[in-house]
């Protein structure tokens, strides 16, 4: 009786194993096949872009004064040459520009300091996108080139901009961006998911990024399947640029799922 129960004990060992190894392999095993193929390559630098106004002013006093009275609360618009505030020495300060009061810092009858904030007004009609880079993407980025600028709550909708200057600014190097179009309600300080266009590529051999592991590829041509090393220039999001390797249109490269 033993014996049998210990012949049960083994088959069914061997059957979890044999089972287990099973799955192993069939895990292992699923892939698929993606065809080469020749076409156009956008490469980009991504990066977040945080929307600014083109026309800002911040109110300081030089010497300490008083504020006399107040004319305009925090979010209100205001348009060119209306009064702002007055001191104590009856100087009316009034609007540069057509424009909303997004910082009022100070009340009336409060002494203002020298050189601290008093107000603030922007244009909030008129924006662009700012972005800071890094020294090896920033040297890509040239005036001109093209950009998709798109907002995390809106998406499935790319609106277009174009570089207007690239410039060093506290160890940090900046990229003005003119957008063609933005959609309603976006407002200074909001954040932009930036791709800008640094190079384009026409009639080349276009490799899946996910095909491509160390350096190396498996490749089905004829029925043969070969693992070969590539080099790749060029990428986007999904592809690369093939610069060295025997991949020809047509054949077939191994992804992995």
């Amino acid at each position: 009786m033993m014996n049998r129960k210990k012949i049960f004990a083994m088959i069914a060992t061997f059957v979890i194993i044999l089972s287990l190894v099973f799955l192993f392999f069939l895990r292992n095993s699923k892939s698929d096949r993606l065809s080469i193929q020749k076409g156009s390559l956008v490469e980009a630098v991504y990066a977040l872009g945080t929307v600014k106004p083109v026309d800002s002013f911040v109110l300081k006093f030089g010497i300490a004064a008083s504020i006399r009275d107040i004319f305009v609360e925090e979010g209100q618009s205001v348009k060119k040459g209306d009064p702002l505030l007055v001191n104590d020495s009856g100087i009316t300060f009034r609007s540069p520009f057509a424009g909303t009061i997004t910082k009022l810092n100070v009340a009336k009858n409060e002494t203002a300091m020298p050189g601290i904030p008093i107000l603030e007004i922007q244009n909030l009609k008129e924006v662009y996108v700012s972005v800071s880079l890094d020294q090896e993407s920033a040297l890509r980025v040239k005036p001109a080139q093209h950009a998709q600028l798109s907002f995390e709550s809106i998406r499935g909708n790319v609106y277009k901009g174009e570089v207007e200057r690239i410039y060093p600014s506290n160890g940090q190097f900046l990229v003005r961006i003119a957008p063609h179009e933005l959609p309603q309600g976006i407002l200074p300080d909001m954040t932009t998911d930036v791709a800008i266009e640094v190079s384009s590529k026409d009639n080349v051999i276009l490799v899946p990024l996910v095909a491509v592991e160390r350096g190396k590829v498996v490749r089905y041509r004829n029925g043969k399947r070969e693992k070969m090393e590539i080099r790749i220039g060029a990428i986007n999001s999904e592809f690369g640029e093939l610069i060295q390797g025997d991949l020809l249109e047509g054949d077939e490269v191994l992804v992995k799922n």
